[in-house]
């Protein structure tokens, strides 16, 4: 049986949380569950044409029909004002490097896909996506294996890129970003008595094995990638381009906003200052 990606997009007026709850989350659990006849999947969030979430899934013609099928119904019964749209999944083979990297590009994006379902279906009232977001960076940056000097400027990179979504259009644009770190910082220290403490902990636990199984899942294929990319002949800008775009797309799917992006990073950034200040590299 001939397998490759199919995708839909899942158009829905209310909070795309609600789709992953009731439509996706309950697929994966019997439809996308079997990896002979679903090698694969992810999703991604989307508002160009109303906000929606575009599903892409790697099986074949006759089990792509029964999995469609099981959506309309499904939504039929939960949902009004929904739209399920037939799509075309287009690999963005560039962005994460070439023909042959875009395979680990997208192991990752199932394993992700894999811990943001688990994490909302799982999560207790008032726990913060931003800490979910970290704790993600960080077992990318783990699995990375580089030194701190090369994580600072992946960070750095990654803050520059998103900071100006914060900008004004008018204003000085240097005096503009000297503003907002400055409230990051101030922000981040009404939490960091806390946070700082619990990434050293966690970062620990990545380093023993001993995180709980969906961290330990999503560490062990970032590994694997990560040697892979490593390994790939790509320069240090273009691995600094990958890793900073697969962590947008797990802010993506966490559901955290671009204008949150860069302030996340920088309490990634912190964490991991506080880590090499307490852990040997």
């Amino acid at each position: 049986m001939e397998q490759k990606w199919f995708a839909v997009y899942l158009f829905y007026p209310g909070e795309l949380d609600e789709v992953l709850l009731g439509l996706i989350a309950p697929l994966t659990d019997v439809y996308l569950s079997d990896r002979r006849l679903v090698p694969s999947y992810f999703f991604i969030r989307y508002w160009e044409g109303g906000s929606h979430i575009r599903l892409r899934v790697k099986t074949g013609a006759e089990q792509w029909q029964v999995i469609l099928k099981q959506l309309e119904e499904r939504a039929d019964k939960l949902f009004t004002g929904y739209d399920l749209t037939a799509a075309v999944y287009a690999p963005e083979i560039e962005r994460y490097g070439d023909e042959r990297s875009i395979y680990w590009a997208e192991r990752h994006f199932f394993q992700s896909s894999v811990f943001v379902l688990n994490y909302i279906c799982t999560r207790k009232n008032g726990a913060s996506v931003l800490i979910q977001a970290l704790r993600m960076q960080l077992i990318l940056l783990f699995a990375a294996q580089l030194e701190m000097s090369r994580l600072t400027e992946i960070g750095a990179f990654f803050i520059n890129g998103w900071l100006p979504r914060l900008y004004t259009k008018t204003d000085d644009f240097p005096a503009q970003k000297t503003f907002w770190l400055n409230e990051f910082e101030n922000s981040f220290k009404r939490t960091k008595e806390f946070i700082l403490p619990a990434s050293l902990a966690f970062w620990e636990e990545l380093n023993t094995g001993t995180a709980d199984k969906q961290v330990m899942e999503l560490l062990k294929v970032d590994q694997q990638i990560m040697l892979s990319y490593l390994a790939g002949g790509f320069g240090e800008t273009k691995i600094t381009e990958i890793m900073t775009s697969i962590m947008h797309m797990d802010n993506n799917r966490l559901g955290i906003s671009n204008y949150e992006e860069a302030y996340g990073m920088y309490c990634t950034m912190q964490c991991l200052d506080f880590i090499a200040q307490n852990v040997f590299f």
